[in-house]
């Protein structure tokens, strides 16, 4: 009963963060260097630095997603992305094991980390030699909804690699 009780629940909730999330209205963030294109919320504050660093915070300051693009002088590979998300995230607790997928014509690699007592997610995505690391971070722990709506996001994330 306490299981069917928990799933009914479940599926409230989904239904409620999607219907949110279909209300919020995207436009389309292309930074300077013209490496990536990236949907985010309209009313999200976009800032751009003078290294190319992209960050887009949430209207109340309470989540950040971090967007920084790299070239690298040969393929990248399953091996390489392990190797640049293990620097990357030298002095976080790891919390999931990072995992390597298929990301249109290259790789990505995500993991999920603690720092501070802060939860941050990190992704390296990759095709041909381009590079963009990004890391999403928020004050404590993020909540559900945060994470959809960064994972929304990314997965409409598109890498230029020329």
């Amino acid at each position: 009963m306490n299981s069917k009780l928990n799933f009914v629940i479940a599926l409230i909730l989904i239904s409620f963060i999607s219907s949110c999330m279909s209300k919020t209205e995207m436009i389309k963030y292309i930074p300077a260097t013209e490496r990536y294109h990236i949907f985010h919320p309209k009313d999200y504050f976009v800032n751009e630095d003078e290294d190319g660093i992209v960050t887009i915070t949430s209207q109340n300051g309470e989540t950040n997603m971090t967007l920084s693009g790299y070239e690298s002088n040969g393929e990248v590979d399953a091996k390489v992305l392990t190797e640049f998300i293990t620097e990357v995230t030298q002095g976080y607790e790891l919390q999931t094991e990072p995992k390597i997928e298929q990301f249109g014509n290259g790789l990505k690699i995500s993991g999920k980390y603690k720092k501070d007592g802060n939860d941050w997610l990190w992704k390296i995505y990759s095709e041909e030699k381009a590079i963009v690391v990004v890391s999403v971070n928020g004050d404590g722990v993020l909540s559900e909804e945060e994470i959809k709506l960064n994972e929304f996001m990314l997965d409409n994330f598109e890498l230029y690699s020329n």
